[in-house]
């Protein structure tokens, strides 16, 4: 890497809403973030990927394509070819259900080497070819090139009876991955101060701990990336619009970090700092009243259930990403797909249903239905074109000559196709009204305060702050990100 290159600092914060840092910072409670906005730039509507659901978010974040090339669906999801739900860890009890032996297959190798789509690179596989040094703090997308040993906790060894054996991973050249794996020395020592129920060492502590540790090693990384996952639990516990407790904990961490320079001047003087959402939250009523129970409203059907094994009696598979929903189709009969559209449109929490046929996406709602298609006819600001027929107000879009403007649903039609043109997409996709996530397999037993998954304007738009380089990004997508990265270094 050339001298006056600068390294990279690439942070993801799950669970980031413009609101709250704007609230948090108007009363003086984020110093760090504020210098670096100062220092620097601040994106308050960068649009995340559909389904607005961590998986998803993070593959096109540390992939810069959309979820139609790196091919993970959401949350859970439905595999047709293995006949099974995968969940990543939605929920304890689906943890139990789906059996912990594959959900930690799933969550620890799966993810990353068998169900990413192989055909596109991660960032650090892309820089590594190019002779940079990369490395990852807590990922959940780390897929590289270098062999490590993934090393599963002994209560999870001894909960399934030793059945549960290590796993070879590949990740980039520096990896540090909660309990899992840790770089030798004493920040492999320090691991062991964490208890096991701070999920195993990813949380934000520990990640700042080991950043601190490779930006105090004498070959520091050309780009270090960071996942902070806590400030998504306090917010779906409590306040995902205003949650000062988790943002004021995270400005520290970030505080931290730059002081491992010596003084934060020089910490952007000798790096980039990027610093991005991976999809906000929004708040939920109170109660069981903010689930829609899709499981019921289709109760006509004969539905697969988390840990049982496929069989040819069953008509469809509910997969639930909290605000959004897949719905697929095991067993197809005459009527299916009009009856069930039908059905959802009963429920006055269901948003949108959308699917695709004969070459076009189709939304239906109670405001009307619309169909698009890519084409000649309307574009968009990123460059798309669409042809569009139908209410408009499905979603609330408003077309001023040729030109498509959004509203509360930002790049929906992109968004939309990219979705369902996912492999591993369902047949439908479902969204919830704000206010409501939807039931189905993995869905939280008894909702808290925030959820995310649909394409909400309040689950979709999250903060980009880019400080300690002159370029700027315009109009910025999660999936414009890598892209923006890979040009620091050229």
């Amino acid at each position: 890497m050339p001298e006056n290159r600068k390294k990279v600092i690439y942070l993801v914060v799950d669970s980031f809403h413009p609101r709250a840092l704007e609230h948090c910072m108007a009363q003086g409670k984020l110093p760090t973030l504020s210098y670096l906005i100062q220092k620097g730039s601040l994106h308050k509507a960068c649009i995340s990927a559909f389904p607005t659901a961590t998986p998803t978010c993070t593959s096109t974040l540390a992939t810069g394509v959309s979820p139609t090339e790196h091919r993970i669906p959401g949350m859970v999801w439905y595999h047709r070819g293995e006949r099974r739900i995968v969940d990543y860890g939605s929920t304890w009890l689906s943890f139990i259900k789906n059996g912990i032996i594959q959900t930690v297959q799933d969550f620890v190798y799966n993810l990353n080497h068998k169900q990413l789509g192989w055909q596109i690179q991660t960032i650090y596989e892309n820089l590594e070819s190019k002779g940079y040094y990369t490395a990852a703090v807590n990922p959940l997308i780390y897929r590289g090139n270098k062999e490590y040993i993934a090393h599963i906790p002994f209560i999870l060894k001894l909960i399934t009876l030793f059945q549960l054996e290590d796993m070879t991973i590949y990740g980039p050249k520096g990896l540090s991955l909660g309990r899992t794996h840790q770089p030798p020395g004493d920040l492999r020592q320090s691991i062991k101060e964490f208890r096991y129920w701070r999920k195993f060492g990813i949380n934000d502590k520990f990640a700042v701990k080991a950043t601190q540790w490779f930006l105090g090693q004498q070959n520091s990384p050309d780009l270090l990336s960071v996942y902070l996952p806590d400030t998504d639990s306090i917010a779906h516990a409590k306040d995902p619009d205003c949650c000062e407790p988790c943002l004021t904990r995270l400005d520290k961490h970030l505080g931290s970090i730059l002081n491992c320079f010596g003084n934060w001047d020089k910490a952007l003087a000798e790096r980039v700092f990027i610093i991005v959402g991976d999809h906000a939250q929004s708040a939920l009523i109170p109660g069981k009243k903010a689930l829609a129970n899709v499981p019921e409203i289709l109760g006509l059907y004969s539905q697969l259930r988390a840990g049982e094994d496929f069989t040819h009696d069953k008509d469809i598979v509910i997969c639930s990403n909290e605000r959004m929903a897949y719905i697929y189709l095991l067993r197809y009969q005459r009527g299916m797909k009009e009856n069930i559209v039908a059905c959802l449109l009963k429920e006055k929490k269901i948003d949108q249903i959308v699917w695709k046929a004969d070459g076009w996406y189709h939304v239906a709602t109670d405001r009307g239905k619309l169909s698009f298609s890519m084409g000649t006819g309307h574009h968009d600001c990123y460059g798309n074109q669409w042809q569009v027929k139908g209410e408009k107000g499905a979603l609330d879009l408003k077309l001023d000559g040729e030109s498509i403007q959004y509203g509360d649903y930002p790049n929906a039609l992109e968004r939309i196709a990219q979705c369902l043109d996912n492999p591993h997409a369902g047949d439908f996709a479902v969204t919830a009204k704000p206010g409501f996530i939807i039931h189905g397999e993995g869905a939280p037993r008894w909702p808290g305060r925030g959820s995310h998954g649909s394409l909400y304007r309040e689950d979709s738009l999250v903060p980009l702050i880019i400080s300690g380089a002159p370029a700027k990004m315009e109009k910025p997508r999660l999936m414009d990100i890598v892209s923006f990265l890979k040009s620091l270094f050229l």
